[in-house]
């Protein structure tokens, strides 16, 4: 490019593109006798064009003569230009003879020569970022760039921003063509309603304008309205696009705006409380929602019927257009027989009142049942609870559960069944029984943790605790095992005079708005016996959202080859069934198992088993083309990974075989990550290993965010460290695996949760496996009761598959936790998750025990991402 030199007369700011408009004054308008110097800018421009002068800010004192340089980033000079005609202060601009070809995204400086000092400057201008004023951009590094008067200016103080500019053209000789033209809209009063336009052409600029006249300050792509009212009904919205080379009026778009309407939706329109005992009492909710445009005001809430009382919605109640708020129905019989009843809503909505039709039976049972929240264990001798009916809430892909307890009356109970409804929510939609899966709890007696570590944590000792749970159909095949000659049964149950057996419900929530509506769904669960029949009122809350099929939260369960009467595929289905992901699964199965139980990883250790040792002995070391073959055996998207090594705190004799590992796994044509547990996260190892499995009771977790490479999974094990972090031994609540599958994980950074095993049993595939689970796998003849043990071997109950405990429910339910809080942090409202969170799951010593305050804030985060979803 040849060096244009021009003398031209100075103007004021021109209207063609510039960094900073004309507007734009500096911090220090004078900096002071500084003695000559050059004053410049690195720029860059998205398009190709010409720069077609220099401009500066000049303060009073900033006086002499004035030349202005253009070059390239290397030093070359292109081309230079004399100020003339100066203003006293203010922007000056000096336009070239010839206008000066740039190539797009490419860097320049432009500079000009300030002879006596005094120039403008703004201090620590480009510390956060450089300017961006599309095409132009002035950039962060290097900018504020200095030198010797009329020399190439590269030396930089305090990112300065010193005011100098340039004057630039696009070589774009296409005018504006618009290829999506704005769309009519409809709202409802009080709305706002957004106009966008799509164009081709370089260097755009917009202006809407509404019925003919020009928008003030609406000048990008899009259009918001203020708060619409019914006097803009018919309104036409244009855009007129343009550049240097012409401008283009978009069609009209037309606002249509209707008035504000208020209606008050119920669901469901009837509650059926059935069977109730005269020495109790049963609740139902029901839904109400505003499903108008316009808010609402619930003006009294009525029952009649006796029995029948409303709560929860008090007089003067607002609702927002969309906003729900739940009515709670209580029925407390007072003598047997049919009662009916309903509840009025009065408001002021176009279709008040509202009514809900109410129906149930009292009668005198010859025993008790009530309901127990998941993680309250109920002991055999418990005294009755006072809570009569079910109230659950979750997503779809969701699986919520409660317990329902029976106590023996003086003389006893024999065959003790329990069986529940189908489900029915809005429009007569139903959750199918099949949905429903129900257990009998049985009664551990166990050897308490033994030396704990002292902290704040402590395990409740030796005592009997409900844990496993026996199904009444065989989880794979459906079959009902009431007729198999199994050992133990749920079904036909007897209860001693004052003892308590609780029973445990799975309600899986099916996927599909359209399958399963947001909304109230109701239905009961039946007890009876050869004394009489309870019936237990369930209500089940529905959200607007779902779970994803393959859990956010990856796990690795079990380390050990299967126990007796278990297979690889038997146990991984077991473990998948609760959200929890073997070892490794078998490679043929791990479509199927992705597809309809969430398989989301998968080791490939059955093909290579890497066992490398604190001395760097190792077992096998595949390379990359051998992990190539192995992975090319999975589904394509499937996570795969190798354990490396199991607990080698303290070591370094290890590097080597895990970095040369590490290397061959990450060369391959797909993502393998590597993995290995340890006390501490190592930085000589920083690059070699993907997932860090640490173990949070010794309490040595990375300063938060982890920023060494790869990221941070949990494990626990029967190391209980200073006695503080959760514990999943049997004689611990189950809280403990619930806060720390979801949310303590969720708030510590983990992405990931590790077990060594999940089916240790005592005796084998045999009953005395269900009645001991005590262990002593720490040594030492320390006890550690269920350390190992999560399921429960399946010959004693005569099924295909082992058997989930109570403990394995809390870690399904924990990690359906993690999920509500990772999906708002994916919809931007991190800020709003930590403020539930935090305050229960602050750190590993420090969390709540409180089932109420993980249920609250669970509850928090879902009613959130109900009101969140499209």
């Amino acid at each position: 490019m040849s060096l244009a030199i021009a003398l031209s007369f100075c103007t004021n700011v021109s209207a063609q593109q510039t960094i900073w408009p004309s507007t734009a004054v500096p911090a220090s308008v004078d900096s002071g006798a500084t003695g000559a110097v050059e004053l410049g800018v690195s720029f860059r421009s998205d398009t190709s064009g010409t720069i077609t002068g220099i401009r500066f800010y000049k303060s009073v004192a900033n006086t002499g003569l004035h030349v202005g340089h253009l070059w390239s980033s290397t030093g070359a000079l292109l081309a230079r230009v004399t100020f003339t005609g100066e203003r006293a202060s203010g922007w000056q601009q000096a336009n070239f003879s010839t206008p000066v070809p740039i190539s797009a995204n490419t860097v320049y400086v432009a500079s000009y020569g300030a002879a006596v000092g005094h120039f403008s400057a703004n201090w620590n201008y480009f510390v956060a970022s450089g300017v961006n004023t599309p095409p132009l951009h002035a950039l962060q590094t290097p900018d504020g760039v200095y030198g010797g008067l009329g020399r190439f200016p590269r030396s930089i103080h305090q990112a300065a921003n010193y005011w100098v500019d340039v004057v630039f053209k696009s070589t774009s000789s296409t005018a504006p063509s618009i290829t999506s033209q704005p769309a009519s809209k409809t709202v409802t009063a009080g709305q706002s309603a957004t106009f966008s336009v799509t164009a081709t052409g370089a260097a755009l600029s917009y202006q809407w304008r509404k019925n003919g006249t020009p928008i003030s300050g609406a000048t990008s792509v899009s259009y918001t309205t203020p708060a619409t009212a019914t006097a803009d009904n018919g309104a036409q919205f244009t855009v007129v696009v343009g550049n240097t080379a012409g401008s283009v009026t978009s069609n009209a778009a037309t606002l249509t705006v209707s008035a504000a309407t208020s209606a008050l939706s119920v669901s469901p329109t009837t509650l059926s409380f059935g069977n109730v005992d005269t020495s109790s009492n049963s609740m139902l909710t029901a839904t109400l929602k505003n499903s108008g445009t316009a808010s609402l005001t619930i003006s009294s809430v009525s029952a009649s019927g006796t029995g029948f009382s409303a709560s929860n919605v008090p007089s003067g109640t607002v609702l927002a257009p969309g906003q729900s708020t739940t009515l709670d129905v209580t029925f407390a019989p007072i003598s047997t027989g049919s009662v009916t009843g309903s509840v009025i809503v009065a408001s002021n909505a176009t279709n008040s009142p509202t009514t809900i039709s109410l129906a149930g039976s009292s009668v005198r049972s010859n025993f008790s049942a009530w309901v127990a929240p998941s993680l309250n264990r109920v002991g055999k001798t418990d005294a009755p609870g006072t809570l009569s009916s079910m109230a659950l809430s979750g997503a779809r892909g969701e699986t919520v559960d409660s317990q329902v307890v029976v106590q023996g009356p003086a003389g006893g109970l024999t065959n003790v069944n329990i069986s529940a409804s189908a489900l029915t929510g809005p429009n007569g939609v139903t959750i199918p029984v099949s949905n429903v899966t129900l257990y009998r709890e049985y009664y551990l007696t166990v050897t308490g943790t033994a030396n704990y570590g002292g902290g704040s944590n402590p395990p409740l000792g030796s005592g009997t605790y409900p844990e496993p749970l026996i199904p009444f159909n065989d989880p794979q095949t459906g079959a009902a095992l009431c007729g198999s000659s199994a050992t133990l049964k749920a079904c036909n149950a007897s209860i001693s005079p004052g003892q308590n057996q609780p029973y445990w419900m799975d309600i899986s929530i099916p996927r599909g708005s359209t399958v399963t509506p947001p909304g109230t769904y109701s239905g009961n669960i039946s007890v009876t016996a050869d004394q009489g029949t309870v019936t237990v009122p369930v209500s089940l809350t529905v959200w607007n959202f779902e779970l994803p099929m393959q859990p956010s939260e990856l796990t690795l369960w079990t380390l050990w080859s299967p126990g007796a009467g278990n297979t690889t595929a038997t146990l991984a289905r077991a473990l998948m069934r609760n959200k929890v992901m073997g070892w490794y699964d078998p490679a043929g199965n791990a479509g199927a198992d992705a597809t309809n139980l969430g398989l989301n990883r998968s080791g490939l250790d059955s093909y290579y088993y890497i066992g490398i040792q604190c001395n760097g002995a190792y077992s096998s070391i595949p390379s990359t083309s051998q992990i190539n073959s192995a992975a090319a055996n999975f589904p394509a998207g499937l996570g795969l990974d190798f354990y490396l090594a199991d607990e080698l705190n303290g070591c370094t004799g290890d590097y080597a075989p895990i970095k040369t590992l590490a290397a061959n796994a990450h060369a391959a044509n797909r993502s393998i990550k590597t993995m290995l547990t340890l006390d501490a996260v190592d930085p000589n190892l920083y690059g070699a290993v993907d997932h860090w499995v640490l173990l949070n009771s010794v309490q040595k977790w990375p300063a938060l965010p982890f920023s060494g490479g790869g990221d941070l999974w949990s494990y626990t094990s029967c190391n209980a460290g200073s006695g503080n972090a959760p514990e999943w031994m049997v004689d611990y609540p189950p809280i403990n695996e619930r806060i720390q599958a979801g949310f303590l994980n969720f708030t510590q950074g983990a992405t990931g949760l590790l077990y060594y095993r999940a089916d240790g049993w005592t005796a084998g595939n045999a009953i005395g496996s269900w009645n001991n689970v005590d262990t002593t796998a720490c040594g030492g003849g320390l006890g550690r009761p269920g350390d190992g043990i999560f399921l429960y071997p399946p010959a004693p109950i005569a099924s295909t598959e082992s058997a989930p405990g109570i403990r394995l429910k809390a870690i399904r339910d924990g990690i359906q936790d993690y999920e509500y809080a990772q999906m708002l942090k994916n919809l931007g409202q991190l800020n709003v998750v930590n403020t539930h969170l935090l305050p229960i799951a602050a750190s590993w010593s420090n969390w709540s025990h409180d089932p109420n305050a993980l249920e609250s804030a669970r509850l928090q985060l879902g009613q959130l991402l109900h009101q969140l979803a499209p």
